[in-house]
């Protein structure tokens, strides 16, 4: 760069870059998209939509648990919807993350009472101390902020069963999104993050870019064929019902 000019090395990484940003937003757009910005799911447990990602209030006896909490950091649209239950951040419990890209947890730290539960070995991911490899892993760790850290931030086991204030949720180990990605049973409701997305009469993967391998993903995935669920609440589409059998029809 002795002429002013940037170096061949440069101008190739910049390309690179560019081409990397290029390829992550179109497969960006065959994501599906949320079918409603609003879900009423069962009495206790409603879906809200940030405009990227899904937050799932439930309601418990003694205030609320959150599967996710989105990608606005603010919270606006998640707090909003607890006021109009009656609810304050302080009656947050529990936050049940399913996986550490950051559209899905960043409003936890506005949750100061709530134990933060992340899978297996995510909790480097959330902190940033684990570097993930798939393009919008790294994309989304060069190019966004990090949200402040949720100040109680706990790992749950494969298999372990969840008392949340009195209600009974199932934790699966579904690696492949993410190395520590987790799935919820409540109920016949599966909470599948990103790791199974609702889609046009089916249910599919997330795209290849997204996710660490799709392959364990979809191996990871096996476990689930004879689980008693109905319907899946994921990460970006919104609730997709008789989502065993596409499940079923998608591993064939």
């Amino acid at each position: 760069m002795a002429d002013g000019r940037p170096s061949l090395l440069l101008r190739g990484l910049l390309v690179l870059g560019g081409l990397g940003m290029l390829a992550a937003g179109v497969a960006w757009k065959q994501v599906p998209r949320a079918s409603e910005l609003r879900i009423e799911v069962a009495p206790e447990v409603v879906g809200l939509s940030d405009g990227q990602s899904y937050a799932w209030v439930m309601r418990t006896r003694n205030g609320a648990a959150l599967i996710d909490t989105g990608a606005d950091s603010s919270g606006e649209k998640l707090l909003a919807e607890l006021r109009q239950e009656g609810l304050k951040p302080e009656d947050v419990h529990t936050v049940l993350v399913t996986h550490g890209h950051r559209d899905h947890w960043s409003a936890a730290h506005l949750f100061p009472k709530a134990r933060v539960l992340v899978g297996p070995g995510e909790a480097e991911v959330v902190r940033g101390e684990r570097a993930l490899h798939s393009l919008a892993g790294r994309f989304l760790a060069r190019f966004t902020k990090q949200p402040p850290l949720p100040e109680r931030l706990e790992e749950v086991e494969a298999g372990q069963t969840l008392d949340v204030d009195g209600e009974s949720l199932r934790v699966f180990h579904v690696p492949g999104h993410t190395p520590g990605s987790v799935m919820y049973l409540w109920r016949d409701i599966l909470f599948s993050g990103d790791s199974l997305l609702g889609g046009s009469g089916e249910v599919v993967l997330a795209p290849t870019v997204f996710s660490e391998s799709t392959k364990e993903n979809r191996k990871s995935l096996e476990q689930l064929k004879d689980v008693p669920f109905t319907r899946i609440a994921d990460g970006h589409v919104g609730l997709t019902s008789n989502a065993r059998l596409k499940l079923r029809a998608l591993l064939k």
